[in-house]
C-alpha cells in the first residue's frame, strides 16, 4: 500500500514541476504570439472601417435581364390517364 501513496505523490509532484517548468518555458513565446495576433487583428479592423460611417459594399450581383424564354412560361405536360394493370 505505501508503493501506491509513493506513485500517486510522485505522479503529483512531477506534474506540477512539469507545467512550471512549461510555462516558464513556453509561457513568453505564446504571450508574444498572442500579442501579434491581435496587433494584426486590430489593424485590419481599423484599415477596412470608414472612417466617415459610410457603408462600403465590395460585391454587388449582376443584374440579370429577365426575358421570357419559352421554358419560363411553361406550366406542365398533358394530362395521362393512368391505368394499373394486374
Amino acid at each position: 500500500m505505501g508503493w501506491l501513496l509513493k506513485l500517486i505523490l510522485f505522479f503529483l509532484v512531477f506534474s506540477f514541476i512539469f507545467r512550471t517548468i512549461t510555462r516558464f518555458l513556453f509561457g513568453g513565446m505564446i504571450r508574444q504570439a498572442q500579442q501579434q495576433q491581435q496587433q494584426r487583428q486590430s489593424h485590419h479592423y481599423q484599415r477596412t472601417r470608414p472612417s466617415d460611417g459610410n457603408v462600403n459594399v465590395d460585391y454587388a450581383p449582376k443584374k440579370e435581364s429577365r426575358k421570357k424564354k419559352s421554358s419560363d412560361s411553361y406550366k406542365g405536360g398533358d394530362y395521362i390517364d393512368f391505368e394499373e394493370v394486374d
